[in-house]
This record gives structure tokens, C-alpha cells and sequence, in this order.
């Protein structure tokens, strides 16, 4: 044990399973849950949403082909001067496991600069991200989605809703996310290993 309040799992890879049983938003839940609990194990470290960003960054970089510049998930956009954690033609995309006012607010920039933003977020998050949208006078110019959703149907869309396909299809982005974490992370216990 390197560090203070470091658990014996700490230094493995998350699991990703994919269970015929269960829905694929189960499969991303369970993996989040992971992210989770280890970050309640290690004190100051922010796995979720480290996960979160990089399995979004992972489906965006095969959907796009590729290219976009991935950031550590502790590089915080205002010192970089992003617009977003991504930023795909006109829309910016931010990814966050609590979404406050600061993140509004920066969207709201995003519409002044004739940016699109999009807030991917958890289940929990899309309501408290609707609500301070609500309040700021933005919530119809705002595209607010739960994370779980965002993988799941991209998924299905890609393997053409075929059974056979689906495994390979979250493999590629398991990959993907796997050498996004090697580029720009310090921690190899960010990685993913897939079972599928």
C-alpha cells in the first residue's frame, strides 16, 4: 500500500461485464458503482468521473473517427480556456458527475459563442443539471443527458441491435477508453478489463 486509505483493490482495473440477463445502462451502472465505491476508499481521488469522461471521450472518438484531444480528468477546463470537455463542431460537451451553477453558467457562455452545449451526466445529476438550467433560462437551449443512456443506445445503434455484435462493439470502446487512460492518466487502475 503506497498510499493513506488506499484499499486492496485499488491498484486493479475496473470490470466491465456484459450479463445477457441485464440491460447494457446496468452493465455501465455496475461499472460507475465501481468508480464509486473506490472513490469512497481512497479519500481526494475522483474516479467517477474520470470513468465518466473517458468512456464518453472513448464512444465520441469512434463515432467521430477519431482525433479529439482527451485531457487528464483532473485538468479543469477555465485554467485551458475550453469550452468543454469536448468540442465537436459546434457542440460543446461537458461530462460531470455533479452538474452546479459554475457548469451552467458555462454553458451559457457556450450559447453567447454560438456553441451547442451538451451536459452528460449521472441519473442523479440530470435533475439538479434541469433544475439550475430551469432557473438560469436555458433549459430549452441545452441538451441534458444521463450517461447510462448515452452509451447503452449508441451501443445498440452500432451493433445494429444484433446480439453477436453488441460484445465486440463495447469492446472497441472499452479499448479505446483503455489507451485514452494511457495517454493522458497516471493511474493505471483507471483501466478497464472487459468481460464480455
Amino acid at each position: 500500500m503506497g498510499r493513506e486509505g488506499v484499499g486492496v483493490f485499488d491498484s486493479q482495473p475496473f470490470t466491465l461485464r456484459l450479463d445477457p440477463s441485464r440491460s447494457l445502462r446496468a452493465s455501465v451502472r455496475d461499472l460507475l458503482a465501481q468508480a464509486v465505491e473506490r472513490q469512497r476508499e481512497v479519500r481526494g481521488t475522483m474516479y467517477a468521473g474520470a470513468v465518466m469522461q473517458h468512456i464518453v471521450g472513448a464512444k465520441l472518438d469512434i463515432v467521430t473517427g477519431g482525433g479529439l484531444t482527451h485531457h487528464g480528468a483532473s485538468v479543469a477546463d477555465a485554467p485551458s480556456n475550453r469550452a468543454g470537455d469536448f468540442l465537436i463542431g459546434d457542440v460543446a460537451i461537458h461530462v460531470t458527475t455533479a452538474p452546479g451553477e459554475a457548469l451552467i453558467h458555462k454553458c451559457q457562455n457556450n450559447l453567447g459563442s454560438g456553441l451547442r452545449p451538451v451536459i452528460v451526466t449521472t441519473e442523479d445529476g440530470v435533475g439538479g443539471a434541469k433544475a439550475l438550467a430551469r432557473q438560469a433560462g436555458v433549459d430549452d437551449r441545452l441538451d441534458i443527458i444521463e450517461i447510462e443512456q448515452f452509451i447503452a443506445t449508441n451501443v445498440y445503434e452500432w451493433s445494429k441491435f444484433q446480439r453477436e455484435d453488441r460484445s465486440s462493439t463495447v469492446a472497441e470502446i472499452v479499448k479505446r477508453y483503455n489507451a485514452i487512460v494511457g495517454e493522458c492518466e497516471s493511474d493505471p487502475s483507471l483501466r478497464i478489463e472487459f468481460d464480455g
